[in-house]
C-alpha cells in the first residue's frame, strides 16, 4: 500500500507544478483533452505469450519454483485476455517479492519495513500498469509521457500491500498487521467512500459475491479468494501478546530511533501503566484504529495518564465506538510454511483508481468486474477437476460493446416533438431504467458514478439522477431560440439532507466546449420539515455593458424535504432583455434588463456535487418552447 500512496503523492505534485513535453501531449494535467483519446482502444505495449517452460529462481533467501513462476505467467495472460486498455496504455509483467538482506540497524526504514518483509509469506504474482499520461513518438505511436499509472495485480499469498503493519511489535520472525476492511463497519465509510465502495455495484457484484472483497478508501479495490471461501488464515492476537511483544521491541527501537534517557524511562513507565490498566482485559482481542498503527517509542513517551492510548476508540466527547477499529492479526505459522509450496494459500486480485472520474479508470474497473473470470481462477487452484482440460476464457471478451436499447417514446414525448413551437423536449422515456440517458452525456463524479435513469415510487415516468456529476444533452439543436420559455421538473426524496449542495442548471454561450463567455446559473435545493427551499442565481453578461452580472438569492416556495417525493417545476423565461424565474407558478425573480436581446445560448447542463445516497436530484420533462 505504501508504494501507492507515494505514487499518488508524486502524481499530485507533478500535476501541481505542471507537466510539459515537446512531443504531442494527450494528457498533461487533469481535465486536459481527455475526450480526445477516452474512447480509443490504445491497448498493450506488448502481448505476452510465454512459450518456453518456466524456470525456478532464487531471490535473496527465497526460492521460487518453476510452477510458481508459471502461475505468475498465467496471471499475465489472463489479464491480457480479459482487458483491453482504452484511453490509456497497458503493460503487463510478472514478479516475486525480493527481500533484501536484513540489517536491524539500518534506519527506521530498515526496522519498520525491511523487518516486516522478512516475516512476510512467499508471494508471487503479476501486474498490469496502465499509463494515463501519454504522448506520441516520432512514428506516431502512443508512448508513456512519464512513469505515473494505475495498477491491476493478481498475486498469490499477497499480504504487504493489502494491510497496514503494526510496526512497533513486528520483527523478522513475525509480521503484525491490521486488514482495513471497512465493509463490515457501518461507520467506516464517509459519503464519498461509500459511493466509491459500490462503484458499478462492486459491493454486491454477482461475479465476486462468493469471495471476500472490500474497498480501501483512496487506495484500492480488493478481492481475496481462499479455498472453500473460508476465513483468511490469520490469527487475532490478544492485548497480552501486544504488550509482551512491545516490551521486547523497546531496545530495538531505541537503537534505530533513539529518544533521550529521560524519555526512554518515561516510555517504560507508561508501558507499565498501560499493562496494569489492561490487566483485566489481557485476553481480549487487541483492536486499534487505523491511525494508531504507526506506533513509535515517542507514542509511549506521550502516553501519560489522561491522554488517548493505543486502544482507545473514544471520540472527542469521550464516547466509545464512534471510530472504526480493527483486530491486530498475524499469519498462522502452518500457513506461512504452506505458502512455500506450489499451492497458493490465498489469491489477491486488486486494482487502484487514482482518477475514478476519468473514463480510462472506469473502463479498467468495469472490465475486471465483468470480464475477469474469478470462478475459473478459483477452480484452477482449489477445485481443478471442474475445469479439467479447459483453458481460461474471460466471462466477456474485452472488445464487447454494449448496444443501447431504445424503448418507445411516451405520448408526451411524441406530442411535444411533433409541435413546431417546441424546440426541445426530454422525459427520458426512450431510455431503459438503469442506463445512462440516451442522447445525453454524463461526466463521471469523484467516485466514478454517472447519471442513470430511474423510476420513482409514486411518480409516473422516467427520471435522470443528478448527484456528483454534470449531465448535458448531446443531441439538442444549437443555438437556443432568441426568446424562449424553458422548464424542468425536479424531485428530491424525503429527508434530503438540509444544507446539502444545490442542483445547478446552467445556460451558457460557449466559445469552445466548457469555456463560457456568458451564462446564467440557477441553483436550487429544498428546505426541511416543510420549510421553503432556496434559489441562487448567478449571471455573467459583460458585453455590452449594462446587463446582469453578479449573484443573488431567493426563496423556493413549497420546496422542502418532508414528503415522499418533493417535486417542483422550475421555469425560466427570456423575452428580449427580460429574464423571469418561476418556481411552480410563483414568480421568484424578474430582471427587466438582464440579457442582451439578440443573445443566443448554445449550451445547457445540470450539475450537483452531492455524493450522499439520499441527496440525489431527479430531473425530467425538460422543455424549451419558442416565444
Amino acid at each position: 500500500m505504501k508504494y501507492f500512496f507515494l505514487n499518488t503523492l508524486l502524481f499530485i505534485t507533478l500535476i501541481a507544478i505542471g507537466i510539459h513535453s515537446q512531443a504531442q501531449v494527450y494528457r498533461d494535467r487533469i481535465g486536459f483533452d481527455l475526450e480526445s483519446i477516452a474512447n480509443i482502444d490504445i491497448g498493450w505495449m506488448t502481448i505476452r505469450k510465454h512459450t518456453e517452460a518456466p524456470k525456478g529462481k532464487q531471490l535473496g533467501n527465497r526460492t521460487y519454483s518453476a510452477k510458481q513462476i508459471g502461475y505468475s505467467q498465467k496471471f499475465v495472460e489472463w489479464m491480457q485476455q480479459s482487458y483491453l486498455p482504452k484511453g490509456c496504455l497497458g503493460d503487463a509483467t510478472y514478479y516475486q517479492n525480493y527481500i533484501p538482506k536484513f540489517s536491524p540497524t539500518n534506519s527506521l526504514l530498515g526496522n519498520a519495513i525491511n523487518t516486516h518483509a522478512h516475516a512476510l509469506p512467499l508471494m508471487y504474482g503479476a501486474q498490469t500498469k496502465i499509463y494515463m499520461f501519454l504522448k506520441k513518438d516520432a512514428q506516431g505511436k502512443f508512448v508513456p509521457q512519464n512513469n505515473l499509472g494505475d495498477y491491476w495485480h493478481i498475486e498469490a499469498n499477497q499480504l504487504q500491500y493489502i494491510s497496514n503493519p503494526v510496526s512497533f511489535i513486528s520483527s523478522p520472525e513475525e509480521y503484525y498487521f491490521i486488514l482495513p476492511d471497512y465493509s463490515s463497519h457501518s461507520n467506516g465509510y464517509n459519503a464519498d467512500d461509500k459511493a466509491a465502495s459500490n462503484l458499478m455495484g462492486f459491493a454486491n457484484h454477482k461475479n465476486i459475491t462468493g469471495y471476500k472483497h472490500f474497498y480501501i478508501p483512496h487506495s484500492q479495490y480488493i478481492v481475496i479468494i481462499t479455498k472453500n471461501n473460508e476465513a483468511l488464515p490469520f490469527e487475532k492476537i490478544n492485548i497480552g501478546e501486544f504488550f509482551t511483544e512491545a516490551e521486547k521491541q523497546f531496545p530495538e527501537w531505541q537503537k534505530v530511533t533513539p529518544v533521550s534517557a529521560e524519555n526512554y524511562a518515561k516510555a517504560q513507565k507508561n508501558l507499565a501503566r498501560l499493562k496494569e490498566k489492561y490487566k483485566s482485559k489481557w485476553n481480549n482481542i487487541a483492536e486499534m484504529k487505523l491511525s494508531k498503527t504507526q506506533i513509535t517509542l515517542q507514542t509511549f513517551v506521550n502516553a501519560t495518564e489522561g491522554y488517548d492510548d493505543i486502544f482507545d476508540t473514544k471520540d472527542i466527547y469521550g464516547k466509545e465506538g464512534n471510530y472504526t477499529s480493527f483486530p491486530i492479526l498475524k499469519v498462522k505459522k502452518t500457513t506461512k510454511e504452506l505458502c512455500k509450496t506450489n499451492q497458493p494459500q490465498w489469491l489477491v486480485i486488486r486494482w487502484t483508481m487514482s482518477m475514478p472520474n476519468q473514463p480510462y479508470n472506469i473502463h479498467l474497473h468495469e472490465s475486471i468486474l465483468n470480464n475477469f473470470n474469478f470462478d475459473y481462477v478459483y477452480n484452477f487452484f482449489f477445485d481443478p477437476e471442474k475445469i479439467k482440460n479447459q483453458t481460461y476464457k474471460p466471462l466477456r471478451f474485452p472488445s464487447y460493446k454494449e448496444v443501447a436499447v431504445v424503448t418507445d417514446a411516451s405520448e408526451a414525448s411524441k406530442k411535444n416533438n411533433a409541435d413546431k413551437n417546441v424546440f426541445f423536449f426530454e422525459d427520458f422515456s426512450t431510455t431503459v431504467v438503469g442506463k445512462i440517458p440516451i442522447g445525453w452525456k454524463s461526466k463521471l463524479g469523484s467516485a466514478g458514478s454517472s447519471s442513470v435513469i430511474t423510476n420513482l415510487d409514486g411518480l409516473d415516468g422516467n427520471w435522470a439522477v443528478v448527484a456528483d456529476y454534470t449531465v448535458t444533452p448531446g443531441e439538442m439543436k444549437k443555438p437556443l431560440p432568441q426568446n424562449f420559455t424553458l422548464s424542468y421538473d425536479v424531485v428530491v426524496a424525503q429527508n434530503f439532507t438540509w444544507g446539502a449542495k444545490q442542483l445547478h442548471f446552467k445556460l451558457a454561450k460557449e466559445t469552445s466546449p466548457g469555456t463560457a463567455e456568458s451564462f446564467l446559473d440557477l441553483g436550487i435545493r429544498p428546505g426541511y420539515d416543510g420549510r421553503d427551499g432556496d434559489v441562487s442565481l448567478e449571471t455573467k453578461f459583460p458585453s455590452p455593458p449594462g446587463y446582469s452580472n453578479g449573484s443573488n438569492t431567493f426563496v423556493a416556495p413549497g420546496f422542502s424535504n418532508n414528503k415522499k417525493n418533493n417535486r417542483i417545476t422550475v421555469t425560466i423565461k427570456k423575452k428580449e432583455e427580460m429574464l423571469q424565474v418561476l418556481i411552480d407558478n410563483t414568480k421568484t425573480a424578474e430582471y427587466e434588463k438582464a440579457i442582451p436581446a439578440a443573445h443566443l445560448f448554445n449550451a445547457l447542463s445540470f450539475y450537483s456535487y452531492n455524493p450522499g445516497a439520499n441527496d440525489k436530484y431527479y430531473i425530467s420533462n425538460i422543455k424549451i418552447t419558442k416565444n
